[in-house]
């Protein structure tokens, strides 16, 4: 098999796009998880008992989720003056 690899189509204005805005928000926070870290270490006691046990799991989960969702919906404006269906 011959593979070339190349820019996505329309790359210039990938940046609008939801996945990759949601991929880019997500990985932000990723870039941050030492001081959330910190910032859950810092919590009182009680505030933390309010969340549900394994937070951190489902939080990843429902990421993940989140990322499927968007990747395969298309949100279209709907009679925009852009020419786009």
């Amino acid at each position: 098999m011959n593979w070339k690899i190349g820019l996505a189509d329309n790359w210039r204005r990938l940046h609008t796009k939801g996945t990759v805005v949601l991929s880019g928000g997500l990985a932000l926070v990723t870039a941050f998880g030492p001081a959330i870290i910190d910032a859950w270490n810092s919590m009182p006691p009680d505030l933390k008992a309010l969340l549900p046990q394994g937070i951190q799991r489902y939080a990843a989960l429902g990421a993940f989720l989140l990322i499927l969702v968007v990747r395969y919906l298309a949100v279209r404006r709907k009679g925009g003056g852009d020419g786009a269906a």
